[in-house]
């Protein structure tokens, strides 16, 4: 498909074929930035403009006069006055991965679409897509680099040419090694872009080249990612989830978070299937449930086992499937009696009607899928409710049929991004030789006086530890370092940024280019750069490739370009072994993957993790990798009113924090969109709790425990369960505190996940003093 405008600007689509941009002369060309960037392949739609009035454009400034060193850029810009459709693939941390298309007029992005080329994401893109040319063109977009000439944390910088910039870092670094060593340098990131170039690429190269210290990134289900690594993948396609009779989301609100799984449920549920949500919240997934169970946080693996026990009582089981394909059963089932139906309402708030009805359902259903997410994963015993969660498809037999089991998928790992991460590489088989840091303690190794040698240097690129982080003042304090010498890319003057000495300006998505996997779904994709960077914007691997330079680092990693670097770690992948190798991307843009094991990946056993193939109920190997026991078992929230009684008595309310429909963690958390939809940040508590306190909705109340103090506008809601208090996570500080003001960085039981959900605050009127 294709589009010109019309004689009244309208965009009009057509059939035709794919075609590149021609020069003045008519050759074909794939015009590059001078770093190998691609502006446009043979997947860009190309017709000229007619009469018809332009569309309107935004940010005109910004628009770029020549996108490559040579001019061919502008050779063909100056041609021909052209619209175009080019495609891109979605970088943001999300499941979906979704692939559009980009409309760019005379180099200006003017529109952002679905590309319905796509089986998953082509329907439509998200709340926060759908607006996302806001935030490529929003006026407070870093433009260059700059300078911190005020105090850690006022925002204030002079604007610096990336010369200065790189070599400051450089100088800085240098004489940091020299005193102290390499582990004094902190490297920082997570998925705010999750391109393999973008989230996994030179950067990890560079500082493996430098022998910094490491950062576990464990901090969004890093516990089923770990479980995942020990005893393999057990997960079957989400897109057979439309062949079910029961879907049952636990722990996360897929409306909000991955809508074309949503897209997928609501096909099966015209086709018969029930929805279960399993969700402390009445989330925007919960409201559109067949049935909502409202577990108390951290309370999830009393569930599964609760669960367990009634299909064993009952008879529910099958035990055929039991008997040829597993092992481990009766230890399991013996273990599953301590949860009886009333023991699990007291600890979850559930009514043992809602147990039982759930129980049966579930076990009764052909098939049914769990689709869990990482709102369960941030409790003390997060890892343990996995684990059980992933004993209950193999008790009911569900892995005999199509779509039944647990729908998951993940092609990031067979991109070969482990090509670019240079010497100490654990993938490789190389034992790490410096020491590792949790990201969600950033604060603990910030202020840390007994390091040795301590962190003198943080380099943060996507990521927003300022907001993401948990025991938030203590990052912030840890940030105000004067003897940190902090460097944040970003596309915005972040919390983060606020406290950098050095702030280099980072490019959205559709300005670069990359290779993007999915965490969700069985596809791989290209990301083609759309427009020219905006200002003086550089992507994380040529910022990486300019300071491996001043850090004269000689690795051919670092001579190569974007384009380079994905052929190279594309040849010889899985991803190439299962169809998805360069030349089929560039042709088409993305690739779906076979799922592993095929669409009933374990009908007849053939389970990873056992020498046998059989799904271990009692898992030895399980018990080896950390020392928890072979067995599931349940281990209660780390802060709550049965595990802390005393605690309790000052701080009665459990926390939960949320992320809100318009966000994706701090990506959009101070973007005019969200602002418009949540101008004031919005504390949420049931009308029980409410009257207690003597709180109506619309006043200003602070919620608050020994960690800090957030303050907002009260919503009494019935959304929220008795006695838990909703904060919600990722928006911007503005100068206060945000959520993770209340969260411990404390660890949970296993692959070094969070417990931002084990928490307990208080909740009173804005301005009461703290006694």
């Amino acid at each position: 498909m294709f589009f010109t405008i019309d004689g009244r600007g309208r965009h009009q689509q057509f059939a035709g074929p794919w075609i590149r941009m021609q020069t003045a002369a008519g050759a074909n060309r794939s015009p590059r930035t001078a770093s190998g960037v691609r502006l446009a392949g043979p997947r860009v739609v190309t017709c000229q403009r007619s009469s018809g009035r332009q569309p309107a454009r935004r940010n005109q400034a910004t628009k770029a006069t020549s996108v490559s060193s040579d001019g061919a850029a502008g050779e063909v810009w100056n041609a021909v006055q052209m619209v175009q459709q080019i495609r891109v693939t979605c970088t943001h941390d999300c499941p979906d991965a979704c692939s559009a298309l980009v409309t760019v007029d005379d180099g200006i992005a003017v529109g952002i679409g679905a590309d319905n080329s796509h089986p998953v994401t082509g329907r439509h893109l998200c709340a926060k897509v759908d607006r996302y040319l806001e935030r490529v063109y929003d006026p407070a977009r870093l433009t260059t680099p700059l300078r911190r000439v005020g105090k850690k944390g006022a925002g204030e910088f002079e604007p610096i040419s990336w010369e200065q910039a790189v070599d400051e870092i450089g100088a800085q670094w240098t004489g940091i090694i020299d005193e102290s060593g390499a582990e004094a340098i902190l490297p920082f990131s997570y998925l705010g872009n999750m391109g393999v170039l973008s989230a996994f690429g030179p950067m990890f190269g560079l500082f493996n080249h430098l022998g910094a210290s490491q950062l576990e990134r464990g901090i969004c289900g890093g516990q089923a990612l770990a479980i995942t690594a020990a005893l393999g993948a057990m997960q079957v396609d989400p897109e057979l989830v439309t062949e079910t009779e029961m879907i049952v989301c636990w722990g996360i609100d897929v409306v909000s978070t991955s809508i074309h799984t949503w897209d997928l449920i609501r096909e099966a549920r015209k086709r018969g299937a029930r929805l279960v949500v399993v969700d402390p919240y009445r989330s925007a997934t919960a409201r559109r449930a067949d049935d909502h169970l409202a577990i108390r946080p951290g309370t999830d693996g009393a569930l599964a086992l609760g669960v367990a026990k009634v299909m064993i009582d009952e008879g529910l089981v099958d035990q055929a499937y039991i008997d040829d394909y597993t092992s481990g059963y009766e230890a399991f089932a013996l273990s599953a009696s301590d949860w009886p139906v009333d023991r699990v309402a007291d600890v979850t708030g559930l009514s043992e009607t809602q147990i039982l009805a759930f129980a049966r359902g579930y076990a009764q259903a052909s098939p049914a899928v769990i689709r869990f997410g990482v709102g369960m994963q941030r409790a003390a015993g997060a890892g343990m409710a996995v684990r059980a969660l992933q004993c209950l498809p193999a008790l009911a037999g569900h892995w005999r049929h199509l779509g039944g089991g647990i729908a998951n998928a993940r092609t990031i790992p067979m991109t070969g991004r482990e090509k670019m991460w240079g010497p100490g590489n654990p993938e490789l088989g190389e034992p790490l030789t410096t020491r590792s840091f949790n990201m969600i303690q950033l604060g603990q190794a910030l202020t840390d006086a007994s390091l040795d040698p301590p962190i003198r240097a943080l380099f943060v690129w996507n990521s927003n530890p300022a907001v993401i982080t948990g025991d938030q003042n203590r990052v912030l304090a840890g940030l105000a370092r004067t003897d940190l010498f902090t460097v944040v890319h970003d596309l915005f003057l972040t919390d983060t940024a606020r406290y950098a000495d050095i702030v280099l300006p980072a490019p959205s998505m559709i300005e670069h280019e990359d290779l993007v996997a999915s965490w969700g779904f069985n596809y791989i994709g290209l990301n083609r750069a759309a427009i020219a960077p905006v200002g003086e914007s550089k992507p994380n691997s040529e910022v990486a490739r300019l300071l491996a330079t001043r850090m004269n680092l000689d690795d051919p990693l670092f001579a190569m370009t974007d384009d380079e670097l994905i052929r190279h770690c594309l040849s010889g992948s899985a991803a190439e072994a299962a169809g998805a190798g360069y030349d089929s991307l560039d042709q088409d843009g993305f690739v779906q993957v076979q799922h592993p094991g095929g669409e009933v990946p374990f009908a007849h056993g053939g389970f990873p993790g056992s020498v046998d193939g059989r799904f271990e109920f009692s898992s030895v190997l399980f018990d080896q990798a950390f020392g928890l026991g072979a067995i599931p078992r349940f281990i209660e929230p780390a802060e709550s009113p049965e595990s802390q009684p005393d605690l309790a008595r000052r701080f009665p309310l459990r926390l939960l924090t949320l992320k809100r429909h318009f966000s994706i963690n701090s990506s959009y958390g101070d973007l005019p969109v969200l602002r418009g939809a949540e101008p004031e940040l919005r504390i949420e508590l049931h009308p029980d709790d409410a009257a207690q306190r003597g709180v109506a909705s619309g006043d200003r109340v602070d919620v608050f425990n020994e960690r800090g103090r957030v303050s907002g506008m009260a919503d009494v809601s019935t959304a929220v369960t008795p006695g838990v208090v909703v904060v919600p996570f990722g928006r911007w500080l503005d100068g206060g505190q945000g959520a993770n003001a209340l969260t411990s960085d404390r660890l949970g039981d296993l692959g070094g996940g969070p417990t931002f959900c084990d928490a307990l605050v208080e909740i009173e009127a804005a301005g009461v003093p703290h006694q």
